[in-house]
């Protein structure tokens, strides 16, 4: 894991991204993800900062505020 900053410290790309969730893997506490330019990514369930739980199908905004891909807001563009 990296050390004090985020992603743009260490400069490793975006720090946020739309995704829409494809599939979510409980046991391994992940859900896998495909951002808007189609590109696949995991992003960890195991943290918890919105009070609500991802499902297949939505789309989410994803953040690196604590060094791996993370669930940041719901995107209800119903």
């Amino acid at each position: 894991m990296m050390g004090p900053g985020n992603a743009a410290t260490h400069g490793i790309g975006w720090t946020v991204k739309q995704v829409k969730v494809s599939s979510i893997l409980t046991d391994k506490k992940f859900a896998l993800c495909v951002d808007t330019e189609g590109q696949q990514l995991e992003v960890t369930t195991a943290i918890h900062r919105t009070g609500i739980t991802p499902v297949v199908g939505q789309d989410w905004l994803v953040d690196r505020t604590y060094g791996v891909w993370s669930f940041a807001a719901w995107v209800d563009l119903t």
